[in-house]
């Protein structure tokens, strides 16, 4: 008898121990700061793409410069444009076009972005970055969770069935008498 209690409860663990790792496996996992060739800076430079119903285009973040200096901004082959950083030493552009208009900001994806202007301590400060790829239909990140817990759900579906299936399906189980200990 406490041998069958055993199984069950290791068959339960085992279940327990596959869903939770099923589960670190669909969760997002923030990107490290520090890439390859970034210099400890990445996360100095954001660059994504930005669409809601008035504009749409290329949104560059930057921190790190002089407050009210001229910063350089340039994003693939494009023309060198020159903004002035807010007075936290923020540079925040929206490379956009009206939605209504037929020229369109286009910057290929992977097309390097590059900011550079002087830190408040007067040193030269050049981030790079590149173009992400523009957000398409929905994705595979959105839809993995989801199916995850879909196949949880039919799984506790199944254990409570194969436990408690005879009560649904009108059976009566016939009770069993504890065995008795005869001397």
């Amino acid at each position: 008898m406490t041998g069958a209690r055993n199984a069950s409860r290791l068959r339960k663990a085992g279940f327990l121990l596959a869903a939770v790792l099923a589960g670190a496996g669909v969760a997002p996992v923030p990107a490290g700061a520090d890439g390859p060739g970034y210099g400890g800076n990445a996360d100095a430079l954001t660059v994504l793409w930005q669409a809601d119903a008035q504009r749409r285009g290329l949104a560059v973040y930057a921190v790190g410069f002089r407050g009210g200096s001229p910063v350089q901004v340039r994003v693939g082959a494009e023309q060198e444009r020159t903004v002035t950083a807010d007075a936290a030493g923020a540079v925040d552009l929206v490379l956009a076009s009206a939605v209504t208009s037929t020229s369109a900001i286009v910057a290929a994806t992977g097309a390097s972005v590059l900011v550079t202007g002087h830190t408040p301590a007067g040193e030269l400060r050049t981030l790079i970055g590149a173009v992400p790829p523009q957000v398409s239909a929905t994705g595979a990140t959105e839809i993995i969770p989801w199916l995850a817990a879909l196949a949880g759900a039919l799984v506790a579906g199944l254990m409570l069935r194969r436990r408690y299936g005879s009560a649904f399906s009108g059976e009566l189980r016939r009770y069993r008498h504890p065995a008795r200990h005869r001397v």
